[in-house]
């Protein structure tokens, strides 16, 4: 069942894009979207330490061809999320039962502000491309880097446009959901339902939810410009 949603999640997520896969565990959801998405990079955050053994060998079972920046962080996702957020184009999250923690939520239902932070340090000109880039920093302390092709350094800084939300926790998704939701930050583009466990009340969700588009007024402009130079 689960390589099922594996599967529905994966045509979500566009080609080349950086994903940032958070409660990640082994990252087997990170690193398969390595695999069949040609992701230019993978970043893995899990807070359970363990993980970091089963990781390395997952990583090992990935065809060569795989070509992707991959790591994989010993971190709490809920800790500063802004961190693991700029960078990404895409952000996963599987949480446990409970739900998002508080401090993600904000994090994501104020996005646009993590925007504008992200483009505020890509523009600063004064720092190195390391200083530009604290999170990067402190994220080496804990972090298992795989060799593959480096990231062109003045790589844009982007936040996720795409947010999926796989949920073993009917009820806490809900509340995130309306959460995100009434923060008009996100739309919910599409929900699926999978039976993990036959004969139970327990359903796993799998959710995609995308930034809405901003208005262009680019055709208002130019009226306005015509305008001033007849006049």
């Amino acid at each position: 069942a689960f390589d099922t949603l594996l599967r529905k999640l994966q045509r979500y997520v566009p080609y080349e894009s950086a994903v940032a896969d958070l409660y990640a565990g082994a990252g087997v959801i990170g690193l398969s979207l390595a695999a069949t998405r040609k992701c230019r990079s993978v970043k893995c955050i899990e807070i359970n330490k363990e993980s970091k053994a089963s990781f390395e060998k997952t990583i090992e079972r990935l065809p060569s061809t795989v070509d992707s920046s991959i790591t994989w962080h010993h971190a709490d996702a809920s800790k500063e999320p802004f961190l693991w957020l700029v960078g990404s184009d895409v952000v996963i999250i599987d949480p446990p039962r409970k739900g998002l923690d508080a401090s993600l939520i904000d994090a994501l239902k104020n996005i646009s502000s993590v925007e504008r932070k992200a483009l505020s340090s890509s523009e600063s000109s004064n720092s190195s491309q390391e200083e530009k880039r604290p999170w990067v920093l402190r994220a080496k302390e804990a972090s298992v880097q795989i060799g593959s092709k480096p990231l062109p350094a003045n790589i844009p800084q982007s936040v996720p446009q795409t947010l999926i939300y796989i949920s073993c926790g009917w009820e806490s998704f809900k509340e995130d959901c309306k959460s995100l939701l009434s923060s008009k930050a996100w739309y919910l583009e599409k929900a699926h339902g999978f039976n993990f466990f036959p004969g139970t009340q327990s359903i796993e969700v799998l959710a995609v939810f995308k930034r809405p588009q901003k208005k262009k007024s680019g055709k208002k402009k130019k009226k306005h410009l015509q305008r001033a130079v007849k006049h």
